[in-house]
């Protein structure tokens, strides 16, 4: 996991689930009010994934939570398919 040092602005959780890595960012607010957001979810190092919020969210716990639930489904689902021949991810 990189050094805590290396957070972004907007970064506000990161988590570590059985080689992944999840960093979930919150980037500001619309002219409605509502949360804009991302969870980037890298494998072993690698980048996999970006998860958008997608809803209206106005406060910052709601809409991590609705991110960190989305990334953590995302590995799950990936972890019980079947990855066998070449089908793995495409290069982001």
């Amino acid at each position: 996991m990189p050094a805590p040092d290396d957070r972004s602005e907007t970064e506000v959780r990161r988590f570590d689930d059985d080689g992944w890595t999840v960093r979930i960012h919150l980037t500001g607010t619309g002219p409605d009010g509502f949360l804009a957001g991302h969870a980037d979810v890298s494998q072993a190092g690698l980048p996999r994934c970006r998860l958008m919020l997608v809803g209206q969210r106005h406060d910052a716990a709601s809409a991590t939570e609705v991110l960190e639930t989305r990334a953590r489904d995302f590995i799950a689902d990936w972890s019980r398919r079947d990855h066998s021949g070449r089908t793995g991810f495409a290069e982001l």
